[in-house]
């Protein structure tokens, strides 16, 4: 069961972060996590301490990424904590995690990339996932022409996917600012096609690439579709550089 005090002042840290424009969605989830860690390990503590914080950091260990955000998001409550008057809050010291270090990209011929959306486009309509055959293809296109992150290509909302004028907005991808990104005549022909396509099976819908339910699909969503297209075996394990390689481009 989780701690109520410990969740009350997560939740109204979160609720603040909110008020001040954030979407706040990532953090609000590690420091969910965290709590659901602390509770069955500690179910006595009412603000963040020294052993709780440690071992939820320690489950993060042969994952740097996910260590680092933990422990960033996890830093930002303390110090509100502290702020709000509640000195006990353990702080993680600067420099216990530092960034995580790159992938090394792997940068694909002429060959390997048009391989990789003829498969894409190979994918077969599947019941269970209604739409993915449309979505995946269109999805992999914006990431590698437009050098996205992974989730501003999941995450747009209809209404902010402007075709008619060649562009769409990024609402608060990293950090509070948004931006505007600007398409290719090609890509914006071929997206258009996509959205005509895709409202014959969403006609109302307000997710610009929908899972079935009309929700942004989840972030293991690439990893998964990469491997669903069964793309020749020498492209599978390079899904990861892939992923960087189309946000250096």
């Amino acid at each position: 069961m989780m701690n109520d005090s410990l969740f009350t002042l997560a939740d109204q840290f979160v609720a603040y972060k909110r008020q001040n424009g954030r979407i706040y969605q990532t953090g609000a989830y590690y420091l969910e996590k965290y709590i659901q860690f602390a509770s069955k390990t500690n179910p006595e503590i009412t603000v963040p301490d020294r052993k709780s914080v440690q071992g939820f950091l320690e489950k993060y260990e042969n994952a740097p990424g996910n260590l680092y955000n933990a422990a960033a998001f996890l830093r930002e409550f303390s110090r509100y904590l502290i702020a709000r008057g509640y000195p006990d809050a353990y702080l993680i010291p600067a420099g216990r995690t530092g960034l995580p270090t790159p992938v090394p990209p792997y940068f694909f011929t002429e060959e390997e990339i048009s391989a990789f959306f003829r498969e894409c486009d190979n994918i077969r309509d599947d019941p269970h996932h209604k739409g993915r055959h449309l979505v995946l293809p269109a999805m992999f296109r914006l990431l590698y022409c437009c050098g996205l992150r992974c989730k501003e290509a999941r995450v747009p909302a209809r209404k902010d996917v402007h075709l008619d004028k060649g562009y769409f907005d990024v609402l608060q991808s990293k950090s509070p600012k948004s931006r505007r990104i600007y398409l290719s005549g090609e890509l914006t022909e071929y997206l258009d096609g996509y959205d005509r396509h895709i409202s014959r099976l969403f006609p109302d819908r307000r997710v610009f690439f929908p899972n079935r339910a009309d929700n942004p699909y989840g972030a293991a969503m690439l990893d998964i579709g990469f491997v669903s297209t069964k793309i020749t075996i020498f492209l599978i394990p390079r899904l990861s550089q892939f992923l960087i390689i189309v946000q250096l481009w």
